[in-house]
């Protein structure tokens, strides 16, 4: 009789906990929606704002690409069935997981230049102190940018590895504009390219 109750009542325990995540699971779908469509659009707005920072030359289709997957889902959105909106919201997830890596690469190689170019012009100044413009406080804040871009750009290859590549976007724009902000207290030429890019947000030292 105790075996029959307690088989009985496993079967009803195993029943409640099936509903339960049943229940669970229909409600995180439909937060899940949610939180995927706040997740990408971050994702997206990283990208944009990178934009201030890094100025990208290699990323023109990659923006076609974005902008267009980015009116679909907009119009799905709006008007579309659910079916649409949740179709329409991978493939823009699809898109941002794929053209995020080329963003990220770009602004590596950009950030990457810029530390050679600011060595490169140190030395070049240290071989012609008659040339020099800058005083023993300018070095030393030019020096304070420029190791505050090497770190940046350290980080930002490590988040790069670990395939975090939105946050290393937001690191490689910092070293860029650190870099920019060494070669401009040096009195050192601002490279072709990189002339709208604001160095004014970072703190002054």
């Amino acid at each position: 009789m105790k075996t029959a109750f307690f088989a009985f009542f496993k079967t009803v325990v195993f029943f409640l906990i099936y509903c339960f995540l049943i229940e669970s699971a229909v409600y995180s779908g439909a937060l899940s929606f949610r939180e995927k469509k706040k997740n990408v659009e971050r994702r997206i707005k990283i990208l944009e704002e990178s934009a201030k920072s890094v100025p990208y030359k290699d990323q023109n289709a990659n923006w076609e690409r974005l902008k267009t997957s980015q009116n679909r889902f907009q119009t799905a959105y709006r008007s579309g069935t659910s079916q649409e909106r949740e179709e329409s919201l991978l493939l823009l997830e699809r898109a941002v997981a794929q053209i995020t890596p080329q963003f990220a690469e770009e602004g590596k190689n950009l950030a990457q230049k810029l530390i050679v170019r600011y060595s490169e012009s140190y030395l070049h100044g240290k071989n012609h102190k008659e040339e020099a413009v800058h005083n023993a406080r300018q070095e030393e804040r030019a020096s304070s940018y420029f190791r505050m871009a090497k770190e940046e750009l350290a980080l930002a290859e490590k988040f790069d590895r670990d395939r975090n590549d939105s946050y290393a976007i937001v690191l490689y724009g910092r070293s860029i504009r650190y870099s920019l902000s060494a070669l401009e207290t040096m009195g050192f030429e601002t490279p072709e390219g990189y002339e709208n890019v604001s160095t004014k947000k970072k703190k002054r030292l």
